[in-house]
This record gives structure tokens, sequence and C-alpha cells, in this order.
């Protein structure tokens, strides 16, 4: 129990660690690249600045494709394309590197820019001095777009819930349709294409009736209010429909209602409440933006035998 709650724990503090979004820039010199002709005399001119960059995405610190040795070597040779070396008597000075950092829960993205100075010789008493040239600079990161707006749904749903007859030993348990109501809430963003999540807070009624040995034994009304976590799919189909699933855990509380028709019982009526965990799984149809009719099943997960079909005509607004 012990190692699994530390495992626990660490799970949780490398989410927490790793769920943010941070940039920071640090420039060292890197000077195992610098030219070996000494700049003391006038036989020179400075005539640009340059960049170059090359960038790498790691998960959980695995990925990238190389060390980072191998990514500031592919910088510089961007940036010693961008210097124009060849052919002309050029060299680069005060190289420097910058890393920038861009993390994003489990993702984090490495950008390496390394830059210089152009320099260009000349012989100052024939040649003229050279011109300068426009400086080549990377082009900066861009920023995150703007998140759109979470687009919000409301609706009110009603349907009938329903149980299948059953039976254990002597005892014969009869199901009556009953019903459902609820408010529903569907969150969803632009950005994401075809998913959506939601919540609903559902009243639902059923009763079943039990026999022993073919005599009344009990009658139980129940109710139940329960408010699921759904993520679900919409996909169209035609112009003017969408064919949607959705799921998810939900919680709730039984109240139970029941009497006894036997005159042994020491009480003929027995009420109370019970917590109500289990999942739920629905698929159906919307017709515009308006209509839904959807079929399902509730599982329940504990002593209560609280699973159910129901089927749902939802209006949306």
């Amino acid at each position: 129990m012990k190692n699994y709650n530390w495992a626990v724990l660490l799970v949780l503090a490398l989410v927490l660690s790793t769920s943010c979004r941070v940039h920071d820039g640090l420039t060292r010199n890197e000077n195992q690249h610098q030219t070996q002709v000494v700049l003391s005399g006038k036989n020179y001119r400075i005539i640009k600045y340059v960049e170059g960059d090359a960038s790498a995405r790691y998960c959980f610190g695995i990925g990238g494709g190389k060390s980072q040795r191998g990514m500031v070597a592919r910088a510089r040779e961007n940036m010693l394309a961008n210097a124009g070396l060849i052919g002309k008597s050029r060299a680069v000075i005060n190289e420097t590197v910058e890393t920038q950092y861009k993390q994003s829960f489990f993702m984090t993205e490495v950008r390496y820019i390394v830059s210089a100075y152009v320099v260009e010789f000349y012989d100052p008493a024939t040649d003229p001095a050279p011109e300068a040239e426009e400086s080549r600079y990377v082009e900066p990161a861009k920023p995150a777009k703007p998140a759109p707006p979470t687009v919000v749904t409301k609706g009110l749903t009603a349907g009938v819930s329903l149980q299948p007859d059953e039976s254990s030993w002597d005892y014969n348990y009869t199901h009556k349709p009953g019903f459902h109501l609820g408010y529903m809430l569907e969150f969803s963003r632009p950005d994401i294409k075809y998913l959506f999540w939601g919540t609903q807070l559902n009243l639902t009624y059923l009763n079943t009736n039990t026999t022993y040995k073919n005599n009344p034994w009990s009658y139980e009304k129940n109710l139940c209010i329960e408010i699921p976590a759904l993520i679900g799919a919409k996909f169209p189909v035609g112009r003017n429909f969408q064919w949607f699933i959705k799921g998810g855990p939900t919680i709730g509380i039984i109240l139970m209602n029941q009497e006894y028709s036997s005159n042994n019982q020491e009480d003929n009526r027995y009420g109370g409440s019970a917590p109500s965990v289990g999942g739920e799984l629905y698929s159906g149809l919307q017709l515009g933006r308006n209509f839904q009719l959807s079929a399902g099943h509730r599982w329940n997960i504990g002593y209560y035998e609280y699973d159910y079909t129901k089927v749902s005509l939802s209006y949306l607004f």
C-alpha cells in the first residue's frame, strides 16, 4: 500500500510540474568556432548580423531525434548558410547560443538559436570598404493563438427507464416502466473537432414487484438523483443529422421505499437511502441544433440492482 501511495504521489507531482507553459531564454558564448584571424588592424568591417535555429520536441523527455550538441550544430549550420562565407574573405565573430523552452502538459519544445556577426576583410590601401548588408534573423516563435471560447449548450431531457424481469430461486422480480427527467449541459470547443463533454442532473424513478413462490412479497419504488460526467463525440450524418455517442462515470443517491406484503415481516415498510455509483453509455441522433433522440444503458457498481436502460428525448437551447 505504501508503494502504491508513493506511486500516486509521484504521478501527481509529475502532472503538476509539467502542466504549465513557460518560456525562457539563456544565452552563452560559444568560442570554440571563433576565427583564428587577429582582428587588431583596420582591415575588416562588420557587415551584418545573422542567426540560425533548430528545434526539437520531447514527450516525457523522450524524442527530439538528436542530442543537445547535435541540435546546436544544426542551428550553427543554418546560421552559416545565412552568413554567406563561401567565396568571400569573411568570418563570423562573437558567436552565441540562445536556448528557449516551451512546456505544455507532457510536451516540451526546445529551440536553439545560434547568432554571430559577419566580418569581411579587405585591403584599405587598394580596396574600398565593403558595404553593409541586411541582417538575417530567424522567424520569431509564433505566439500561441488564444483558445476560442467554450460553447455551452443547455437542454432538458426526459424519457422512459426500463429494467428486464428477473428471477432468483423462488423470487420473481417484475419491473414496470419508469421514467427519468434531467437538466443537461454540453461543452465543446470550435478548435476541437467532433469531441464534447458534459454533465446532467437526473431524477430517475423505478418500481419493482417481488413475488415469493408466486405469492406477493414486496413492492418497491426507487428514486435516484444522479450526476454523470460524460465525454462524447458527434459526427455529421447528412445535412441535418448528427450521430453521437457519449459515456462516463456517474454518482448519485438512491431514495428507497419498499413495502412488504407478507405478514411475517417485523417491519412492513422500509425506507432509506444508499449511495449510487456506476457508469453510463448512450448513443443517438441529433436533429438540427435542438433535438436529440438517444438510447443507452446505466450500470450500477455495488450491492443494489440499479441497472436500467433508458430511451430519451432531449431539447437543446
